[in-house]
């Protein structure tokens, strides 16, 4: 079970992606969303970051006081009235206890599980449990990712700034950023600002210093003209994966994510 929804979760693709990652080595995930693949294995160290300061601000409360956090989160009625009272609190409260339960009732009761935001960066993803109201996570769910989260570093900064500083080496790196491509319109919010064609270029050459650098590399990415051009050397393999994000579940299709390696062998 994961503790949060999250667009762009690889957790329905994890039996085709965790092959090419090495979790014997320390494990670095610069846009850790959900982070399924981090609590589906036991690596020696992990490190896991995320642009998002709300949702890396949840993770350090619920691994220090999940019980506290849980409370807030269920003691909040479930409906549409609550939700919008919660979301527009959310959205004025500094991180801390409140705001985490907070947090974790609005990701299970938004539409979607997609984290939006405003130019104010102000959270805006409308109430999305209308026509089936979801069973609240229990407790004993939450204290097994508090505990799992206590053996993890956590960051909120830029991806490239995140790996220059924290310098990897000998580590597994895996990233799965937002998709930027002119090909198709996709979801590609990263933060409160979209995550652009120079950011994909930055990731590419992020990229490589972290090869050299004797860590094994992994990065999934969206099938696209802007992928395969910058990432054709590395590009080892295919998955498919289902779309949630921006539609009914009657819309949700299958799209194909490339995968590149790099400084390591598959």
């Amino acid at each position: 079970m994961q503790l949060l929804k999250w667009a762009g979760s690889k957790m329905g693709s994890a039996r085709e992606i965790m092959p090419y990652l090495d979790f014997d080595r320390p494990y670095y995930e610069p846009f850790c969303g959900s982070a399924s693949f981090f609590l589906k294995s036991n690596p020696p160290a992990a490190i896991l970051n995320d642009y998002n300061p709300a949702l890396i601000s949840f993770y350090a409360n619920i691994r220090v006081n999940p019980k506290k956090v849980w409370d807030v989160y269920n003691d909040i009625n479930i409906g549409e009235e609550d939700y919008y009272k919660v979301r527009d609190e959310f959205n004025i409260l500094s991180c801390g206890i409140v705001k985490a339960g907070f947090f974790l009732y609005l990701n299970h009761y938004c539409f979607n599980g997609i984290y939006r935001t405003n130019k104010k960066g102000n959270f805006n993803t409308p109430f999305g449990a209308k026509l089936k109201i979801k069973k609240k996570i229990s407790f004993e769910d939450v204290l097994f990712f508090s505990n799992k989260l206590r053996m993890a570093k956590l960051f909120s900064l830029d991806f490239e700034d995140f790996l220059r500083n924290s310098s990897p080496s000998g580590s597994t790196i895996y990233m799965d950023p937002p998709y930027f491509t002119k090909d198709a319109r996709v979801f590609s919010e990263y933060g409160n600002k979209e995550f652009g064609g120079e950011d994909l270029e930055r990731l590419r050459d992020v990229a490589v210093w972290c090869s050299k650098r004797e860590n094994r590399v992994v990065i999934s990415y969206r099938d696209c003209s802007e992928f395969r051009g910058l990432f054709s050397n590395w590009i080892v393999g295919s998955v498919n994966v289902r779309r949630n994000v921006g539609g009914f579940v009657g819309r949700r299709k299958k799209d194909n994510e490339l995968i590149a390696v790099l400084g390591g062998r598959v």
